[in-house]
């Protein structure tokens, strides 16, 4: 056997060995439990400021009162004086230096206490500080992150992840967040409160908070799988490196040859990606025709499902377009899906994916965007197609079929925005209907 190919050989298997070790490493890293070594954060309300109130300042006449004050322990009286009618106990956790807790490294919370009623469930806000939306003397303005969590096994600690908390919908409406900071934030916890359930109307309720833990990895499965990812990248780089830089020697003889035969494949890989490009774009309007909107579907879902990060989905159906094709000509009916496509694709993130879904129906897909967001942008979208210069003879509408990802499964996400899209239509067209 050559002494070449013996040295080929020798390389090879230090390569596949190298690999294999690799590979060894990182099932053991990801089969290891992350929960061995975790970060924990306990605080007790009886050492921190706390104070307790009724619904006044909405306009109720629910009573909170103490049972025990050291021991914060505090009884409500529910009045249905207004529709929603609470109380609530407010742990004020601003330190020396007037920062509040930051809560970013972990990701669940334990409530344990106890509680006497017929409540099922109790609301906790997480209230964040930030120079972004906060403002000095005006406590409404910490962002509410929100939870409803269980309330009967309180005694024995109730626990919630930190990523099922939501942003209030009334304080984004009353402060008029925009929708890129709608999101939870946990830097900055100033206030914890705990509030009666928002499905409660009366009754008395007694409830005592003992302590409230976090806890969290100290390497998230993210971090893991980066590090995992990185350490995978640089060693095939680097044995890529070494191989290349063996047959750099052998290959000097032939690299006339080798230089041809890569222009070629560089001619050819052009060629194969405007293929590629033409097969998924839509001709007419240069958005993703069914075939491009796939994959950004299927990293939706798959999204979801692995870090429930959630996902929204719009259906656009130009109003009466067939009408405007009988009276003003295909020509015109192609100018109007033209502009319309590009009204929509400018008024999106470009995190958003937009396509032509067939004939005057345009899909919108709308990553880490909850349901009540991907209305909001629904409707924004139907008052500019509505109000823009589309057609200087007709106002140009649409209707839109909203729905959010809540099961892991594509067809029943279609078949809701279609739902919703229907009703829209069945209700007088140029409006938008949510299917939750």
């Amino acid at each position: 056997m050559p002494a070449t190919r013996l040295k080929n050989l020798h390389a090879l298997s230090r390569f596949d060995a190298t690999l294999g070790l690799l590979a060894l490493l990182s099932i053991i890293c990801v089969l290891t439990p992350k929960d061995i070594v975790t970060r924990k954060l306990e605080i007790r309300p009886s050492e921190y400021q706390a104070n307790i109130a009724g619904d006044s300042y909405s306009g109720g006449k629910s009573e909170a009162s103490w049972v025990d004050e050291k021991a914060r322990r505090w009884r409500c009286i529910l009045s249905d004086a207004i529709y929603a009618p609470y109380c609530s106990f407010q742990i004020s956790t601003i330190n020396e230096n007037w920062r509040g807790l930051d809560l970013r490294a972990f990701n669940k919370m334990t409530i344990v206490g106890e509680y006497l009623g017929e409540a099922n469930y109790i609301r906790v806000y997480l209230r964040n500080r930030h120079p972004r939306y906060y403002v000095l003397g005006d406590e409404t303005t910490t962002k509410y992150n929100q939870a409803e969590v269980p309330i009967a096994n309180l005694r024995n600690g109730v626990g919630v992840r930190l990523q099922d908390f939501e942003v209030a919908d009334w304080w984004l409406v009353q402060k008029k967040i925009p929708l890129k900071e709608s999101h939870p934030e946990f830097n900055d916890v100033i206030y914890i409160e705990f509030q009666t359930s928002s499905a409660l109307h009366s009754g008395t309720h007694e409830i005592q908070i003992e302590k409230i833990i976090w806890q969290g990895n100290y390497i998230s499965n993210e971090t893991l799988y980066r590090g995992i990812a990185l350490v995978w990248a640089a060693t095939i780089f680097l044995l890529l490196l070494l191989r290349l830089t063996r047959l750099k020697a052998e290959l000097q003889s032939t690299r006339n040859y080798q230089n041809e035969l890569e222009s070629i494949n560089k001619l050819l890989n052009l060629q194969n990606k405007q293929f590629e490009d033409l097969a998924k774009t839509d001709q007419l309007t240069g958005l993703l025709n069914r075939i491009g909107i796939r994959e950004p579907l299927l990293a939706g879902l798959n999204a979801w499902k692995h870090t429930q990060t959630p996902m929204a989905f719009v259906l656009i159906d130009l109003d009466y377009f067939k009408m405007v094709n009988d009276r003003y000509g295909h020509d015109v009916g192609d100018q109007v899906l033209r502009k319309s496509a590009e009204l929509v694709r400018s008024n999106v993130r470009e995190s958003d994916y937009v396509a032509r879904w067939g004939g005057e129906e345009f899909l919108l897909m709308l990553p880490d965007t909850s349901l009540t967001q991907a209305e909001q942008i629904a409707e924004m979208l139907r008052s500019k197609l509505e109000t823009a210069q589309i057609h200087t003879a007709t106002t140009i509408t649409a209707s839109f079929g909203v729905a959010a990802l809540k099961e892991d499964n594509l067809d029943n996400l279609f078949k809701a925005a279609d739902d919703a899209l229907y009703k829209a239509k069945q209700n007088g067209r140029n409006c938008v209907y949510t299917n939750g």
